[in-house]
């Protein structure tokens, strides 16, 4: 029995063939999905990175572990851990992911830890597929004849995105410096601007035209299939694809200037936080799209019940086997995310209505709540609190409900995460205290 758990960092679920994108950017995902089972409504509980894959890994949302943010979080030893749970059955588990240079708690019960870019942090986000691929192939084909649980880590479609010089005119024939062209001119209004700059410039200075940065974005998409088709082609060659389920996610996704939000996961809107989920193997039907709601803290249990390890009380996700073997068709009612970064947000969803409270806004000019209809505004270009007051006040009682039962007597992390200052609001303010002459604007708006 063994598990290959894909997650490409920052891919954003309506960007992929297979989910319906205009771009063919993902010829091997989407085989992998027409021969498995598609997720259409998977989110993590948690965005960004580091509390995305803490809640995976522990199976429990950053309100139970408090780990919300990529602040000075920490997480307990004794939390659970489904990769510890996994080696103390016996089975051999292997990771090849820069995340412990990020927070340590990514190796616990990791039997083999593979870091290409091992001692320089400033490579964490920037490894190559090819990089990961160089030390995954060679793990697949040693320990081909065992039991095991392997964590793939891609980075690339995370900023800054540059795929190969080959990949770089895939989907994108125009003038990316046009100075006629002003499609990026809304970031000027962001205070998120000194960092969105920093990111454009690192892509070619004087880029004017947003569908270029949208395309390098797809090309890193269509870059990091072709290493995760390499993988499978692997598992065939071993053969052992047919012994072997393959999880594909990702921890979250971007925002490509919607609700002028350029470049980033800094939010809780669709673009951000609704990911791909896809199984894959030989027992489970093909070409399956299953609708219900769904959270990445599910996976933790499903993949002990596919090893038929028992599942600890402590998780708060449940296994999506009933599901991928139709003995139910739906999960949860209402499913939750935090944004506890570059906002101090949280967000409840049902198959129709999305209910957005924010605490702290960062460097946007957002309401503190946001009512939208996902049926006929997909886009959440509407914001209905004043019109359907009715509905806003159903979903706020059940929204309440559902935090005070999971917080008991605790502090809401994210409450404490906006009381202490979000983590990007100092980093700008030290950048702006670095460059004064360049952001003066940006200090007179912080109110610096």
């Amino acid at each position: 029995m063994r598990v290959l758990y894909v997650v490409f960092d920052t891919l954003r679920a309506d960007h992929l063939s297979c989910y319906g994108y205009f771009r063919p950017t993902s010829p091997n995902i989407d085989r992998i999905a027409s021969e498995g089972v598609l997720f259409s409504n998977a989110y993590p509980t948690d965005v960004p990175t580091q509390p995305s894959y803490t809640a995976m890994f522990s199976g429990k949302r950053g309100i139970s572990t408090g780990v919300v943010s990529h602040a000075d979080e920490y997480l307990p030893d004794d939390a659970p851990w489904f990769p510890q749970i996994l080696v103390s059955k016996g089975y051999t588990t292997c990771a090849v992911s820069t995340l412990y240079h990020m927070k340590k708690w990514f190796a616990r019960g990791f039997q083999y830890y593979m870091n290409p870019v091992a001692g320089d942090v400033r490579l964490t986000q920037r490894v190559t597929a090819d990089q990961i691929n160089s030390m995954a192939i060679p793990w697949l084909k040693t320990h081909r004849e065992d039991n095991f649980f392997m964590f793939v880590h891609y980075w690339d479609v995370h900023t800054i995105y540059a795929p190969p010089s080959r990949y770089k005119r895939l989907y994108y024939q125009g003038d990316e410096k046009d100075p006629d062209n002003h499609s990026l001119e809304g970031i000027k209004e962001s205070l998120a601007y000194p960092f969105v700059k920093r990111l454009l410039d690192a892509m070619g200075k004087g880029i004017t035209d947003i569908e270029y940065v949208i395309a390098q974005y797809d090309a890193e998409i269509t870059y990091v299939d072709e290493k995760f088709g390499e993988l499978i082609a692997t598992l065939e060659e071993l053969n052992i694809l047919n012994d072997t389920l393959i999880i594909l996610t990702s921890d979250h996704g971007e925002s490509l200037g919607e609700h002028n939000i350029y470049f980033d996961h800094a939010d809780v809107y669709e673009p951000t936080i609704h990911v791909p989920l896809i199984f894959h193997h030989p027992d489970l039907p093909r070409g399956k799209k299953i609708e219900a709601l769904v959270q990445l803290i599910d996976i933790a249990p499903t993949v002990l019940e596919f090893f038929g390890v028992d599942i600890p009380d402590e998780f708060e996700g449940k296994s999506l086997f009933p599901l991928l073997k139709g003995e139910r068709t739906e999960q949860y009612k209402e499913v939750f995310t935090n944004q506890g970064l570059w906002q101090a947000t949280r967000m409840m969803r049902n198959k129709r209505w999305k209910l957005i409270k924010c605490i702290d806004n960062g460097f946007w000019n957002l309401p503190s709540t946001e009512l939208y209809d996902l049926q006929s505004d997909p886009k959440e270009l509407k914001n209905l609190v004043e019109e359907r007051r009715e509905i806003v006040d159903e979903l706020e009682l059940k929204f309440h409900r559902w935090v005070t039962e999971h917080l008991g007597k605790h502090t809401d992390p994210l409450r404490r995460i906006a009381e202490k200052g979000l983590p990007p609001k100092k980093r700008l303010k030290k950048l702006i205290e670095e460059e004064k002459g360049t952001y003066d604007e940006w200090r007179r708006k912080m109110g610096w």
